[in-house]
């Protein structure tokens, strides 16, 4: 009687190893979906800085100060609130050069920086942005941004337009196999961010208060698109009618 018990559970065990092993592989389709999704930009960030070299330390601070100061009233007088403005960039470091004659380095002065960040939600003041910026001595200005505010959901939009470019396609192959689309078995997702999209600046730092009438035209700026992209790689089953 151990035997057959012993027995028993060993031949279940095989007849089930048997069965698995007979399954039919189950059928699936396998697509990539893509999404896209544009919009126009709805603000800009502006990278700013201001330097100054002096032989007192004290003074390259000061002067550096004060066009930061000079530059927030500007700021504020394009609509710019205090929470689209940040100022906390700051550095002070000795400078040198070589002196030939003393074969060592000397020291000339301490060149502070400070550096501004401004986000620019009225894209049609842009320009007027940058020309205040070198109107009150800001001599380092980098190529603004663009952006949307609406970024996350965007995002999601393209990523469900890419979902459903999957399904479509793998419901399309059914079709035309003479079957029928079965649920989901796996679902791969990735979005590409778009990088922020740097405007042209064809003439930013020439200009002077003197040389211009201020905004956008005068600048030359010009604005574009902005491109959200998903893909979706799932796999679904493939089910007889």
């Amino acid at each position: 009687m151990k035997t057959l018990a012993w027995l028993l559970p060993a031949a279940l065990l095989f007849a089930g190893t048997a069965h698995a092993a007979d399954a039919p592989a189950p059928r699936i389709v396998a697509v990539d979906g893509q999404g896209e999704v544009s919009t126009l930009p709805d603000r800009a960030r502006l990278n700013l800085a201001a330097d100054a070299l002096d032989p007192d330390l004290k003074t390259a601070e000061a002067q550096v100060n004060g066009i930061v100061r000079a530059y927030l009233a500007e700021a504020h007088k394009l609509g710019a609130s205090d929470k689209e403005i940040s100022t906390a960039g700051i550095s002070i470091n000795p400078e040198y050069v070589w002196d030939d004659k003393a074969k060592q380095q000397k020291l000339v002065g301490y060149r502070a920086r400070r550096d501004i960040a401004v986000t620019v939600s009225n894209l049609d003041k842009l320009g007027d942005f940058v020309l205040g910026a070198t109107r009150v001595g800001i001599n380092h200005v980098s190529s603004p941004t663009l952006e949307s505010s609406q970024a996350d959901a965007l995002t999601r939009e393209a990523l469900a337009k890419a979902a459903t470019d999957a399904r479509d396609k793998a419901r399309l192959l059914a079709e035309t196999l003479g079957m029928k689309l079965g649920p989901v078995r796996t679902l791969r997702v990735n979005n590409d961010m778009p990088p922020p999209t740097p405007m042209v600046m064809a003439k930013a730092m020439a200009y002077s208060a003197a040389d211009s009438n201020g905004g956008n035209d005068e600048m030359g700026f010009a604005g574009g698109e902005i491109k959200y992209r998903a893909t979706a790689s799932a796999e679904f089953d493939l089910l007889e009618h």
